[in-house]
């Protein structure tokens, strides 16, 4: 699944900035602080966040028949399915282990339980929509990041937190929009990574002496191999009405760990307290890189680029670039 995420973003154009749309005071803190928030999906303005594919995939472990089976298949013909070199047989494909099956089931559930957190950005940045959600009473800036920088950020931040569950590589991608083709693709790549669970822990529970790498021994170390990387694909499914955001995230897997030194902090929300986590934009000899902002559209679009610039430099920023949207938007 990963990889199909890898090969994903490949294919899509791959910009250069990411922008990261904010109201004055969200750019104040971003410059004062260094530092951006990622938030818990659960409270996003998306209210299918995370939905999406979990319910995709939990009818597929659900319509799979179980059966309890009466003798094993070989180990030949098991490790030539995993390979992929020949078909499983009809009735031995469509019914599983109840055993492994709900082995699968318990560890889906127990990734969704956990926290996931995202920081969002757009591969557009002078969109209207945007300026409407975002610019707020005092204008709106959106804050353009290198794609390289930013998954750098998300390396660091992972590797910095002792709760993270999946050691990703690449935290940053972009996020797909579900319409009745991604749907259908969804399905298939979903199919096709509970295919290759269903065999390999078929092959380990009928193994008399386990030959396989240490930390996969069991059943439920299989399932995890196989299911991690499904958390960051729940994180990245997003409804097709939102597709004109062409939103790009860092996806924080962290499991829930009950100390107060791992909990995260709370803004405020319009109905309750929002969980997020501060994300360093600096570490070590990392400076604050931001290569270009956007001033969204105000009435004094002139004097608002020229603090901006001043801004920047007293935060000690380089090599930057600010102009004014070219949205013909009016809130004041």
């Amino acid at each position: 699944m990963e990889e199909q995420e890898q090969q994903q973003t490949t294919s899509q154009a791959q910009p250069e900035l990411l922008y990261h749309y904010t109201t004055q005071e969200g750019l104040l803190g971003i410059l004062r602080d260094k530092c951006i928030w990622a938030t818990d999906i659960r409270y996003l303005n998306d209210a299918s966040e995370g939905q999406i594919f979990t319910n995709l995939f939990l009818d597929e472990l659900n319509q799979r028949p179980t059966t309890d089976p009466e003798k094993p298949p070989s180990r030949l013909m098991l490790l030539a399915q995993l390979m992929g070199a020949v078909d499983q047989p009809e009735n031995q494909a469509q019914r599983v282990d109840k055993v492994v099956l709900n082995l699968g089931l318990d560890t889906f559930s127990w990734i969704r339980n956990q926290d996931a957190f995202v920081a969002s950005f757009s591969a557009e940045g002078d969109l209207l929509s945007q300026w409407r959600a975002y610019s707020g009473e005092t204008g709106g800036y959106s804050i353009g990041f290198a794609r390289s920088y930013l998954k750098s950020v998300g390396v660091f931040f992972l590797e910095s937190r002792k709760e993270s569950f999946y050691d990703d590589s690449n935290p940053l991608i972009a996020c797909r929009y579900c319409d009745k083709p991604e749907e259908e693709s969804l399905k298939r790549e979903i199919k096709q990574v509970v295919d290759l669970y269903v065999i390999e822990a078929d092959q380990v529970q009928w193994q008399i002496n386990p030959e396989i790498k240490e930390g996969f021994r069991t059943l439920g170390a299989i399932a995890k191999k196989h299911f991690f990387p499904l958390g960051k694909r729940r994180a990245i499914t997003k409804d097709q009405a939102f597709r004109e955001e062409t939103e790009w995230r860092l996806v924080f897997q962290l499991e829930r760990a009950d100390t107060t030194d791992s909990e995260s902090e709370f803004r405020l929300g319009r109905s309750m307290p929002i969980p997020y986590f501060k994300v360093d934009l600096t570490w070590e000899n990392q400076t604050l890189e931001i290569p270009e902002i956007i001033v969204g559209p105000c009435p004094h679009p002139f004097e608002a680029a020229n603090s901006v610039q001043r801004l920047l430099r007293k935060h000690g920023v380089q090599k930057f670039k600010v102009k004014n949207s070219n949205v013909p938007y009016r809130n004041w």
